[in-house]
């Protein structure tokens, strides 16, 4: 059987003493909260007071048990019996044992919406359905083995069948697709709590039972016009003889649509494109079109290379609100890791398909998989390719459009400015965070995760309807925070369309109802899209974090370029092998919280300290809404400042900024921004999760950085990017020859570092006072004393 542990407190390096038991093999690990005090365990201070543990899961035979009690009822009877080399750790599990039970039924069912799924195929006349059967995995090839064969065998005595079957070592995932009758499973529908005498629901294999399909592109009232754009579309401009650097994952575009023909090499191996309609290919279409050309009432250019397309959706024509979903007879992440693998990896019999990509689009995301506690599988393979090929994914937060209850004082919302109408809805929203958490795979770590800002270039929408905040506030829809082990997520908010509400009747409890209204005429960002008839010059207007995600992708190619145009023009020597991890620097550098910090801060901050509530507003904001263009271009008064390095565990690397002599004047005010960026190699099966921990503390020098503006200093170290804002004054005169020093720190987290770990790092220095300038910008001469001497990864 699988036992459980659930233990109070943090019991480190457990699965060590785990391994030392025969018959005993470790399989994971997570972290509790809210543990209700029983069982003798409190807090001393505060009986009441939830408290926090760790969850261990092990595969046990009788002999371990056996094993295991006997320990037990000897440190029981002996707090300070010594145990043999190795099982000290046992001890201090055994004092703080709250729980020890088997893995059952409901755990393997509980959140999924297995069940959830399986009622709406059978009111829709489903007669079979389908799931993943996410296994425990077994380090030996044959126990997987004989695992897959149990499963399978079980499955056939229902007279159902295994589609499909994956196994990933490096992210300890193994699962099988399955199908069986609905007349199988009625029984367990029609029952009040969750409990079957279904063996397959039994089987100890079995870590979870999952839903398929539920990736999908749910329909929207869509309205299309042709070339409804505001601005000017501007003419082709494609370079010759340029290889993709940017990847789309997503449905089928239309290739041939006015404003993308040229743009798209799409690469269908699964022959998806012979699944699609022409009018079908929608979602693929808007985002290939938005990362091509930008939100076309803007204006903006167009890229100079093409995309790399890969559909790993189809369109689907059943039940309920979707249009495009992934297959439901693939698992997720082995259409993902077969299309990295196709897109990067040389073989004895096949070249990579586009070799030079740094970049990867997930504007899609899984609808039944909400991030409550452990990482999914899709983001535990993200982060597993980001580090093996060196990719950076930006991934959307997800959308969750369903209606917004509101109190009865909310009756004359139509007539509200949009300032005062956010000061009724943030509230609701913000209670209903636990149904509003990030779509796998949002919670990747070292992938870039973006929400929406409720803003674009179109004008104000029908008066009849409601403005649910102020524009550049995050969208309404936008998916919370915050990621694993309470890091940072999103990282960023950028512009994903302007979304109206429209209003319901009252309803009988007196609540005022509103719902997201998709189709009111040109407010949201304008789109190539197929329409209604799969026209090749059709737009229309759409909104969501799908759409900020790939403006994101948009702007990751164009610093890109920057990066080319540094090695290219300027001479500097950036290895090819940094570009993902500067990108991922540069794309969080100009971020800052700005005035929607004031505006949740005024609605709700009423029950939290400074402290406490940066680190709770960070769920809704993430690290805020990045400044691009003022990233990529320096001014008289500001210069960024790039590095870039590998470090290995008790390694740090220190960065030398020259500081300029126009701070020679005292007691000017002074802004520094440092972003450091990296992947880094994960540990599947242990809490901790992140093998590598970079970090820096306050830069050193005549700058006394004093205040740390928007997330707290904290947070902004649990996951794979700290970015920082430091207000100060230069207490001492500079004088020629003086340096700001950045120190980079590494140590091991959950794992050992095996080898060295890249990191890209982005530096501002910014004299925030009006005075006057020194003869030379603070650009031109850290610029000019920097080629004296380039330290060995710094440019500007």
């Amino acid at each position: 059987m699988v036992l459980v542990l659930e233990v109070v407190g943090t019991i480190e390096e457990f699965s060590r003493a785990v391994e030392k038991v025969q018959g005993l093999e470790w399989f994971s690990e997570y972290a509790l909260e809210d543990i209700k005090p029983s069982n003798g365990f409190q807090d001393s201070r505060d009986p009441d007071r939830r408290l926090s543990g760790r969850l261990f899961l092990m595969m046990s035979d009788q002999r371990a048990l056996t094993e295991l009690r006997k320990l037990f009822d000897l440190w029981k009877r002996t707090p300070n019996v010594k145990f043999r080399s190795g099982l000290a750790k046992l001890k201090e599990v055994f004092k703080n044992l709250d729980k020890i039970r088997s893995w059952n039924v409901e755990d393997r069912l509980i959140d999924t919406g297995l069940l959830e799924n399986w009622e709406q195929r059978k009111r829709f006349g489903q007669t079979t359905v389908s799931f993943e059967a996410e296994l425990w995995y077994r380090d030996s090839s044959s126990r997987r083995q004989d695992s897959a064969n149990q499963i399978r065998h079980l499955v056939e005595e229902l007279n159902g069948q295994i589609v499909t079957e994956c196994i990933i070592e490096d992210i300890a995932y193994h699962a099988m697709l399955g199908q069986i009758k609905i007349s199988h499973v009625e029984e367990l529908l029609n029952r009040p709590t969750i409990h079957s005498e279904l063996a397959l629901l039994h089987c100890d294999h079995v870590m979870f039972f999952r839903p398929v399909g539920q990736c999908a592109v749910l329909v929207k009232d869509e309205t299309d016009e042709k070339s409804s754009a505001q601005s000017p579309i501007m003419a082709y401009q494609m370079k010759e003889n340029r290889d993709p650097v940017v990847a789309l994952l997503d449905g089928m575009p239309l290739t041939g649509h006015k404003f993308l023909d040229g743009y798209l090499v799409v690469d269908d191996p699964d022959g998806y494109e012979d699944t699609y309609q022409a009018n079908e290919r929608s979602h693929g279409t808007e985002m290939a079109s938005l990362i091509c050309r930008g939100d076309l009432n803007s204006g903006e250019p167009p890229l100079e290379r093409p995309i790399y397309v890969r559909p790993i959706m189809n369109p689907y024509r059943g039940f309920g609100d979707a249009r495009e979903i992934i297959p439901d007879d693939v698992l997720v992440a082995d259409l993902v890791h077969r299309a990295i693998i196709r897109m990067l990896h040389e073989g004895a019999d096949e070249k990579p398909a586009a070799p030079e990509i740094r970049i990867v689009n997930l504007s899609i995301g899984d609808s039944g998989r909400q991030f409550v506690r452990e990482m999914s599988v899709w983001a535990r393979l993200l982060d597993w390719l980001s580090y093996k090929y060196n990719l950076l994914f930006i991934v959307s937060a997800g959308n969750h459009i369903g209606p917004i209850s509101l109190a009865k004082e909310a009756e004359g919302l139509r007539n509200m400015s949009s300032e005062e109408c956010q000061k009724l809805v943030i509230p609701v929203v913000a209670d209903d965070t636990r149904n509003r958490r990030l779509l796998s795979p949002a919670e990747t770590l070292n992938g870039v995760t973006v929400g929406a800002v409720h803003m674009d270039e179109s004008g104000s929408g029908p008066r009849h309807l409601i403005d649910p905040v102020a524009a550049g506030m995050p969208s309404v829809i936008s998916a919370h925070g915050p990621g694993y082990r309470k890091s940072i997520k999103p990282d960023i908010h950028v512009p994903g369309g302007k979304l109206l509400f429209s209003k319901e009747p009252i309803s009988p409890d007196a609540t005022i109802v509103i719902n997201p209204n998709f189709s009111a005429q040109k407010t949201g960002q304008c789109v190539a899209t197929p329409g209604s008839e799969g026209t090749l010059d059709a737009t229309r207007y759409t909104q969501g974090t799908s759409n900020a995600t790939a403006l994101v992708t948009r702007q990751a190619y164009f610093f890109f370029e920057l990066l080319e145009s540094l090695r290219i023009q300027r001479k500097v020597e950036i290895p090819g092998e940094f570009d993902a991890v500067l990108i991922k620097a540069l794309l969080i550098h100009g971020a800052e919280w700005g005035e929607p910090y004031d505006s949740y801060k005024e609605i709700l901050g009423q029950n939290h300290d400074n402290r406490t509530f940066r680190e709770y507003v960070a769920r809704f904001l993430g690290y805020g809404r990045p400044d691009f263009e003022r990233v990529a271009a320096g001014s008289e008064k500001r210069v960024t400042v790039l590095g870039f390095g590998s470090l290995l565990d008790g390694q740090a690397a220190e960065f030398a900024l020259p500081l300029p002599l126009s701070l020679a004047d005292l007691g000017l005010k002074t802004c520094v921004i440092i972003t450091l960026a990296w992947f880094s190699p994960i540990k599947s099966r242990r809490q901790k999760y992140r093998v590598v921990h970079l970090w820096f503390d306050k830069p050193q020098g005549k700058i006394k950085c004093n205040h740390r503006a928007c997330a707290d200093h904290r947070a902004v170290q649990r996951g794979t990017l700290q970015h920082e804002i430091f207000e100060g004054r230069n207490t001492d005169a500079v004088q020629d020859g003086d340096e700001m020093i950045v120190k980079i720190n590494c140590r091991k987290d959950a794992a050992d570092i095996l080898e060295p770990v890249r990191f890209g790092l982005t530096v501002t220095l910014e004299i925030t006072e009006n005075v006057p300038l020194y003869p030379v910008s603070i650009y031109e001469e850290v610029r000019q004393r920097l080629s004296v001497r380039v330290p060995a990864g710094m440019g500007v």
